[in-house]
């Protein structure tokens, strides 16, 4: 028998694949575990035991996602979504009309359509696209207060133009509410609502405006494409007409330097090529429509048949967009295969033309991507990248030096993996997103030797880490950078975001009362620190949000540990035993964190109400107590490789006779080898009083390990207490058979 004292200095290649368990060639093999179940792998390399979940309210019944609107750093809001409503949180508490009673703001969507909602932040409004329902936003009102409306257009935008000629429209007339009715039958019950825009045919019926003509009031003439009324006689000056709005002169209206004239004309506009109206109501047969003119008809629509019309792009009949994003100073819909942007800088704006019927580089444009798959989700970076179920897209500008426009634009294919429907995490300088099946994350970097976005697949050392298939995305910048996904089965999992220490470790996360339904990042009231906040499943089939407890640093007090969910903390007077409030807990049995002292055996009553032994508290002081419900942070190492000079310790019989651990700031941690009993690390010094808490143990372990002989050679580290734990080396000593 040989004895090997292995050591472990990084785990950040955190929970390994099973399928991975013979590559000890690799080198991540190296810093992995088997097992990473409520401990996370850091950047430096250290395990550490995830903060518990507080417990800040019930969730509606319906309750099924959670959402997120950032007005700024300093007023983050986590929103949260159920049928029908909205509700809000802020601060670490819920935004109420009256104490208990929650602000609500009426919404259309199911809780079904919530995960399907593209959001796009601007300021103080949220844009909101669902396939299903016309493009909206939020808009924060005040510190408390929000209003939902759906987007008023301007000016569109429009599908195709009709190129049917036998397809032509009338028009009653050319302002109010109108009728508008055609030998075909173009109108469904679904374009009421929807926007419709009329072109005259031609303008042959409008005589044009000349230099040095005599005019009478009222004449009509066209210039520039457009048409003018007169509103003075005389005779025309040689200013051409362009305005599109209001009165000018085209001329001086004085006599010329022969003492002719005088000339001049005052002109108001009158209308341009193109009208616009809202539906107001449909015909049954399809043949007639009643609509509101948005922007006045040309005159000649009302006698002169028109076959130029077109449909608004967005309508219950025509389908609503799924995608919205804010990209070049324009807000961007994706709606099936079709990119349709708004004017430069105007996000409500989308005129494509000029009054003239001119196109011009900042306004509005319609594009069709030539891909076979609808766009699924989109991010902004140096270019607008696109992810459809085939394939992902990178859509900018033809000549890079120019502006992306109607004319400058082009989507080229980058790679062809294929998305799920999960809305990416914006990380830094990349991008994650969720490739078809749920089943692999990928990241969507730009490589400048390749000219190309590639998109590497981060879970190819951890398949089963998305089991049941990643739904969410959510990325923490501070204190952790902690990218988080959420499970179909209710669990997180965990990614310590570090490229320039090439981690690529996984681990999960499992709530110790029920599953995660959803999970976003929020920043703090002081917008130094983001948590997590997630909407639990509980298991009595009641829904809570909750927030991540802050990360734990290594020299604060044992007190303000929180590892408990559901949770939450009081300050208690002096000697205070018997407490009341925790409805979130009745019934159950929980762990009680009181004075930095571990307090075992509590049940909480059903009116939530709960005793602690007088020799559990502190008669002279006030004293921290923290309750919730108890979970259990693990770790396993892999069998360890202990060969040297062409030998394998791989399928010998061994055992772990003894386990070093470095620790931080740990309390509460038991070790032993896989499948044997596991025993109490750190204990209560000579020196230390008994009735004080255990304090933190940073330093190195030495503790004989129980266990027997098998052909693993794995060690185990577990906490169940309330306390943090934090493992930074591991040097475990394993006796092996020759």
């Amino acid at each position: 028998m040989t004895l090997q004292r292995p050591i472990a200095t990084s785990f950040n290649g955190g929970e390994l694949s099973p399928r991975m368990g013979g590559r000890i060639d690799t080198a991540i093999y190296q810093v992995a575990l088997a097992e990473a179940l409520n401990f996370v792998p850091t950047v430096e390399g250290a395990l550490v035991k995830r903060p518990g979940f507080e417990h800040i309210r019930s969730a509606a019944p319906t309750a099924s996602w959670l959402g997120k609107f950032r007005f700024n750093l300093t007023q983050d809001y986590v929103i949260e979504w159920s049928d029908g409503k909205l509700r809000f949180y802020t601060n670490d508490v819920r935004i109420e009309t009256a104490p208990g009673v929650p602000y609500e703001v009426a919404v259309p969507y199911t809780a079904a359509d919530a995960p399907y909602v593209s959001c796009q932040q601007s300021f103080d409004r949220l844009y909101m696209d669902h396939p299903s329902y016309p493009p909206a936003r939020l808009t924060r009102t005040s510190a408390t207060t929000f209003t939902y409306e759906a987007c008023a257009f301007q000016n569109g935008p429009f599908a195709d133009g009709n190129t049917d000629q036998a397809k032509t429209i009338t028009v009653s007339g050319t302002t109010g509410v109108v009728t508008i009715t055609s030998p075909a039958p173009i109108f469904l019950p679904g374009h009421v609502g929807a926007p419709f825009r009329i072109e005259a045919a031609d303008f042959s019926t409008i005589p044009a405006w000349e230099t040095q003509t005599k005019i009478s009031i009222g004449d009509v003439r066209r210039s520039d494409g457009k048409a003018y009324t007169a509103e003075t006689g005389g005779t025309t000056g040689t200013v051409v007409l362009t305005h599109t709005t209001g009165s000018e002169w085209d001329g001086s209206n004085t006599k010329d330097a022969n003492d002719k004239g005088p000339f001049g004309v005052r002109w108001s506009y009158r209308h341009d090529r193109f009208g616009m109206l809202a539906i107001t109501a449909v015909a049954a047969d399809g043949l007639s429509a009643t609509a509101t003119v948005t922007r006045r008809l040309p005159d000649s629509v009302t006698s002169v048949p028109t076959w130029r019309w077109a449909h608004g792009a967005f309508s219950a009949a025509a389908g609503y967009p799924s995608v919205v994003i804010a990209w070049g100073s324009r807000l961007c819909h994706f709606k099936n295969f079709e990119l349709l942007a708004s004017v430069a800088g105007d996000y409500l704006n989308h005129a494509t033309y000029t009054a003239s019927g001119v196109l011009a580089g900042d306004l509005a444009f319609r594009r069709t991507l030539s891909t076979e798959d609808p766009v699924l989700w989109a991010m902004g970076d140096r270019r607008l990248i696109v992810g459809t179920a085939s394939r992902e897209i990178a859509i900018g500008a033809i000549n890079q030096a120019q502006a992306v426009s109607g004319d400058n634009i082009e989507a080229v294919p980058q790679s062809f993996y294929g998305s799920e429907q999960v809305f990416p995490a914006q990380i830094a300088t990349t991008g994650v997103f969720v490739q078809r099946g749920g089943r692999k994350m990928r990241q969507a970097e730009y490589d400048f030797a390749r000219d190309r976005y590639q998109a590497e697949n981060m879970t190819v050392w951890c398949r089963h880490i998305t089991k049941s298939g990643v739904i969410q995305l959510a990325f923490a910048k501070e204190p952790e950078e902690l990218l988080v996904g959420v499970r179909r089965d209710g669990t997180l999992i965990a990614h310590p975001h570090a490229p320039e220490q090439e981690t690529k470790g996984f681990s999960r996360i499992v709530h110790g009362g029920g599953q995660i339904l959803s999970a976003v990042a929020c920043a703090n009231t002081k917008g130094d620190q983001d948590t997590i906040w997630a909407l639990v499943l509980r298991a009595d089939g009641s829904r809570s949000v909750e927030r991540m407890a802050d990360w734990h640093e290594d020299e604060d007090p044992i007190v303000d540990a929180f590892y408990v969910d559901s949770g939450s903390t009081v300050i208690a007077s002096a000697g205070q035993t018997h407490f009341t409030g925790a409805t979130q807990l009745a019934g159950l049995p929980v762990a009680v964190l009181a004075d930095g002292g571990v307090v075992t055996g509590v049940t909480v009553g059903a009116d939530g109400s709960f005793d602690l032994s007088p020799d559990d508290v502190p008669a002279d002081r006030s004293y921290r107590l923290t309750v919730g419900l108890p979970y259990t942070a693990r770790a396993t190492t892999l069998r360890p490789e202990l060969g040297g000079r062409g030998d394998t310790s791989q399928g010998k019989r061994q055992r772990v006779v003894k386990l070093v651990l470095r620790l931080l700031a740990t309390g509460g941690i038991r070790i032993g080898a896989k499948g044997g009993k596991l025993d109490n690390l750190v204990d209560r010094g000579s020196a230390e009083h008994m009735d004080a808490a255990v304090p933190l143990y940073s330093g190195d372990t030495d503790k004989p390990v129980s266990g027997g002989w098998d052909k693993d050679g794995q060690a185990v580290f577990e906490s169940k207490a309330p306390l943090p734990a934090t493992i930074v080396a591991a040097m475990p000593v394993v006796t092996v058979t020759s």
